[in-house]
């Protein structure tokens, strides 16, 4: 267990039963208010009825535990019997596959033993070497977008994602597969955020075609992978840096070509979408509070501009409070589930085998007990160390996102070199962005604006 989580405890309190759905709701139960908007509608439960909630999807009974006491006690205290095999993960599995991300027990340990080296601190050198490359690429293709009316800020951060994670798993750039890989994961995150919030099992002529586009979709996604793993294949093993998918062929796991997909598959999902879409709300929130960027510009010219490794991008502290406060304001994974295996009690509240427990780094973040103004875009309060579980962009206990270091590096050093060539400027005065909560926390439209070199 961590050790910063010593008083914290399971104490006994009411959870609360938002009013059900309208007219069908001893039917749908809470499900066409989720469907109409998942996210606005648990932040408002959560504001009007408080952090402990008890919702249904139809008869299927839903708890959502968003305080730092359930979230210690789900996480860390009896979190073997809170696995992630929910339906929400095997919706995401039909995309992924059975990889580190949705596997349990066993074979997610099987995997993760061959993963977890990659993340080794011993590779940071060498990552930190690639990211660099990387953003020097993107600054001087940004260039060229100087004259231009709009730069379509989520095009570059997808394209920068997606190198970085290439160039670091599979040491290559993923360029040929770009649009592709780009193109039908987002397709297929939309189609299955449809898949997750159907209500009814009725095949419609509407649901038949969601489902024609997904089959069509993955097929072409998961040809252009295996186009990429037989590439992989071909090269010669190199040294001490590797290869992912050498690692996964040389294994003593022995890995089938069906699992090697599904692991390749999930580790560009994690590696390159979720990292782009901080990014793009980074962008955001730059154009935003371009005060900001003021403020990490004047430090780096505070230090000649020298970014030369890792530990000197941990030492430029605006940026890292930046994307701090981006990462609370904007989670990518603002929501994920366990499902109770045998019966216990959160709070004092009976849990049923089958039940799922709910939890939203989205609305822990911002608890306004833990948070003050929350709503607020406010890095300095990040000068502050946050309260335990509070603060959970990556997750938390033993399924905490492997990738954390290698994304906070990827992303601060892309700010750091964007800001120290060029100032970024809103297409509009007011400029507003809707969240657009699928599988992953997306800006409803792309992130647009305007670059003025320095």
């Amino acid at each position: 267990m961590d050790k910063k989580l010593p008083d914290l405890k399971n104490e006994s309190k009411k959870a609360f039963t938002p009013a059900r759905d309208p007219f069908f709701g001893f039917i749908t139960g809470h499900a066409l208010s989720l469907r109409k908007g998942r996210l606005d509608f648990m932040y408002k439960s959560f504001l009007d009825h408080g952090d402990f909630l008890i919702m249904f999807i139809g008869k299927k009974r839903t708890l959502l535990v968003n305080d730092p006491a359930g979230l210690k006690y789900v996480f860390f205290e009896n979190a073997k019997n809170y696995p992630k095999n929910t339906p929400g993960y095997q919706r995401v599995a039909e995309v992924l596959g059975q990889g580190v991300f949705t596997d349990v027990g066993e074979e997610w340990r099987r995997g993760r033993r061959v993963i977890q080296p990659i993340f080794n601190p011993s590779k940071f050198d060498h990552y930190f070497g690639l990211i660099n490359e990387e953003s020097n690429q993107l600054v001087e293709s940004l260039v060229g977008a100087v004259d231009e009316k709009e730069v379509n800020f989520s095009y570059w951060s997808t394209r920068y994602a997606l190198h970085v994670i290439g160039r670091s798993l599979l040491n290559e750039r993923l360029e040929e597969s770009f649009n592709i890989i780009s193109q039908k994961l987002s397709e297929l995150i939309d189609l299955t955020e449809k898949k997750m919030t159907r209500i009814f099992p009725f095949k419609t002529p509407k649901v038949k075609k969601e489902d024609a586009e997904f089959t069509l979709a993955l097929k072409i996604l998961d040809e252009e992978i295996e186009k990429v793993i037989v590439r992989e294949k071909e090269k010669p093993r190199t040294g001490a840096q590797g290869n992912f998918i050498h690692a996964l062929l040389d294994s003593s796991e022995k890995f089938s070509d069906k699992k090697i997909l599904s692991q390749v598959k999930t580790m560009i999902f994690a590696g390159h979408e979720t990292s782009a879409n901080v990014m793009m709300w980074g962008f955001y929130f730059l154009m935003k509070y371009p005060e900001w960027q003021d403020k990490i510009y004047a430090e780096l010219k505070e230090h000649d501009f020298k970014i030369e490794s890792e530990e000197e991008v941990k030492n430029y502290k605006n940026v890292n409070l930046f994307l701090n406060e981006v990462l609370r304001m904007r989670p990518p994974a603002w929501s994920f589930g366990r499902l109770a295996v045998s019966e216990d009690q959160i709070h004092g509240e009976k849990v049923f085998p089958g039940d799922l427990i709910s939890i939203s780094p989205y609305l822990i973040q911002h608890h306004p007990d833990y948070w003050e103004k929350p709503e607020e875009f406010n890095p300095y309060r990040f000068q502050e160390e946050p309260k335990p579980l509070t603060f959970i962009p990556y997750g938390a206990g033993q399924r905490v996102c492997m990738g954390e270091r290698l994304a906070n590096l990827e992303m601060a050093t892309m700010f750091l070199k964007v800001l120290s060539k060029f100032k970024i400027e809103a297409l509009e005065p007011n400029l507003h962005i809707e969240m657009n909560a699928q599988v992953s926390l997306r800006p409803q439209t792309a992130v647009k604006g305007r670059l003025i070199k320095r």
